[in-house]
């Protein structure tokens, strides 16, 4: 049998489990892409502090909520 390195892996939903995967893979130097959909509406919170649609902050809040629950 081969030894196979993995050097990439990607995941799809970025949800509790999904974000918790891509974390360990990351923690191990494993380069990690999160797919996942993005919100189609601003929140009030965002609203109010002048991010958009296309602003990090808001493309990633479904997974930093996830994050944030889990941890």
């Amino acid at each position: 049998m081969s030894k196979r390195r993995i050097n990439k892996v990607a995941v799809v939903g970025s949800g509790i489990m999904g974000s918790a995967i891509a974390c360990h893979f990351a923690n191990i130097g494993v380069e990690v892409l999160l797919l996942d959909i993005i919100p189609r509406e601003l929140t009030d919170k965002e609203t109010a502090k002048g991010l958009t649609l296309e602003d990090k902050e808001v493309r990633n809040r479904l997974v930093n909520q996830a994050l944030a629950s889990f941890y």
